[in-house]
């Protein structure tokens, strides 16, 4: 655990554009996190990792080598809806040089609330 100041604590969550002031002494922080227990949005995430591997400029080709698969599995999964095995997904995070969950898409988003007073 860390300890901050009312202030440090403001400031940080200010610089993480998610707090607002709720009067001349407090504010309200909010923030959103995926919902784990709904799942996965399928369509989305096959959007997303579509996108990021134009973005990077990856081909079929090179992702399929890297990966150990054929160049037809990458274009199935990729153009068909057929989805990827856990362990492709890491190597392709790591391809791609984001995280597994910057490729995921949650099914559901959960929001989060805290008031936080000054005492």
């Amino acid at each position: 655990m860390i300890k901050c100041s009312y202030d440090q604590l403001k400031d940080i969550l200010e610089r993480c554009g998610i707090i607002e002031a709720h009067n001349a002494l407090d504010y309200f922080a909010s923030w959103e996190e995926p919902d784990r227990s709904a799942g996965i949005d399928m369509e989305a995430t096959k959007k997303r990792i579509c996108e990021l591997i134009k973005k990077k400029g990856l081909k079929d080709k090179t992702i399929a080598e890297k990966m150990g698969i054929t160049p037809q599995a990458v274009n199935k999964w990729r153009h068909k809806g057929t989805f990827l095995v856990i362990e492709n997904l890491y190597i392709l995070s790591g391809l791609l040089g984001v995280s597994m969950d910057d490729l995921i898409v949650p099914a559901a988003v959960k929001k989060n609330y805290c008031l936080i007073e000054r005492h």
